[in-house]
């Protein structure tokens, strides 16, 4: 039998080779790893996984390597992170079993940052789904699609079951400035400084089209217009998870925290007047109780200027201006802007990859016409 993996399975006193040894003479074994189960209810016995990367090996061969039976030699069933998992008996149907310390494992390749990945898949309090996504995409070929038909049930099961909870604890801050300022910025800043995956609004049109269980969101660049208040009133609420519109699929925001950036300050946002959705005017009222509702989820306001960052830590008031006095901080974008950035050659880019036209020779009326230098006047 051919196999890329597989696993040999032997009681200890019946393999007389040294294991390490042994791996490391053939190097046509890319990655192995061992472990002697001395604490189980059977005889103390060797799982070797062995591991042949894009080669593939003889059973018959290997067991003479190992100066074994070709029958102590087994196929791994599932994905390599099932069979690393098994050697501590770290999958969930092993947990009544004596549970092995992966320093126990003996292997030649980091084997514990390979099985705490292998965790990874279904654990959304502790890894958003784009996380998953990412370490689902870094699997061999021939267990993506698997491992991605898996998570995206698992993710859509999580979506569901999140709609049961009656709380949650979500953190509001509103950055407020003209365009260029750096709102955005100190946004991205400030989720990065709370070790926050999080993800930007792709358009205003859909601000939850690119969300995929990130701890934040920054909603960039937001008007008042894009969301009606109840659905704002919804996204915003620390007391009920509830689903978002969204252009493909209804989403559901399982963060910790809100970015909010734009250029319009809260105490301007729904007021009565016309306001235009999908290329239709309408008019709207908004009850002052109604906005109050707003104004109590922000949990924090951010007004930045060209050379300032104002904090208010206390959020807004009844009316939707910004309570109790700022904290001023000074606005590192303001530097950024005013220092030298390399520029890149563009005429030098299109000089590899166009002929230049040359430029018609300028005439001189004296080239046209022949003059006496000794002429007397």
């Amino acid at each position: 039998m051919v196999l890329r993996q597989m696993e040999i399975v032997t009681d200890v006193d019946k393999l007389h080779v040294d294991i390490q040894a042994t791996c490391m003479k053939y190097k046509t074994i890319k990655e192995w790893a061992y472990i002697n189960h001395d604490k189980d209810d059977t005889r103390p016995h060797y799982h070797i996984y062995l591991n042949f990367g894009t080669s593939s090996c003889d059973t018959a061969m290997v067991a003479k390597w190992f100066e074994i039976e070709e029958n102590f030699i087994e196929k791994v069933k599932g994905r390599k992170a099932d069979i690393l998992l098994y050697l501590t008996h770290g999958n969930d149907s092993q947990q009544n079993k004596h549970q092995y310390s992966p320093d126990e494992v003996i292997a030649n390749f980091d084997f514990k940052m390979e099985i705490e990945s292998a965790k990874i898949l279904g654990d959304f309090e502790k890894y958003s789904y784009a996380q998953q996504l990412k370490y689902v995409n870094s699997l061999p070929l021939s267990e993506k699609a698997q491992m991605y038909t898996k998570l995206k049930k698992l993710w859509e099961l999580h979506c569901q079951c999140l709609t049961l909870k009656t709380d949650r604890k979500l953190q509001v801050v509103f950055i407020c400035g003209k365009g260029g300022t750096g709102k955005t910025y100190y946004a991205k800043k400030l989720l990065s400084g709370q070790n926050y995956d999080f993800c930007v609004s792709s358009s205003s049109n859909d601000p939850f089209q690119d969300y995929m269980g990130q701890k934040a969101i920054i909603l960039d660049d937001l008007r008042d217009d894009v969301f009606d208040l109840d659905d704002l009133l919804k996204i915003l609420d620390n007391d009920t998870l509830s689903s978002v519109r969204s252009r493909f699929a209804n989403k559901v925001f399982n963060g910790e925290m809100i970015a909010i950036t734009s250029p319009v300050p809260l105490v301007y946002w729904y007021k009565s007047g016309t306001v235009v959705r999908n290329g239709v005017a309408r008019e709207r009222h908004i009850e002052f109780d109604t906005l109050d509702q707003l104004y109590r989820r922000i949990s924090c306001y951010v007004v930045v200027t060209e050379k300032e960052v104002v904090v208010y830590n206390e959020g807004v008031d009844k009316y939707g201006k910004p309570k109790g006095d700022g904290e001023v901080y000074e606005n590192e974008v303001y530097g950024l802007k005013g220092a030298q950035r390399e520029k890149f050659d563009f005429k030098a880019a299109f000089d590899k990859i166009c002929k230049r036209k040359e430029t018609p020779k300028q005439i001189v009326l004296s080239d046209l016409v022949e003059t006496n230098d000794n002429l007397p006047f």
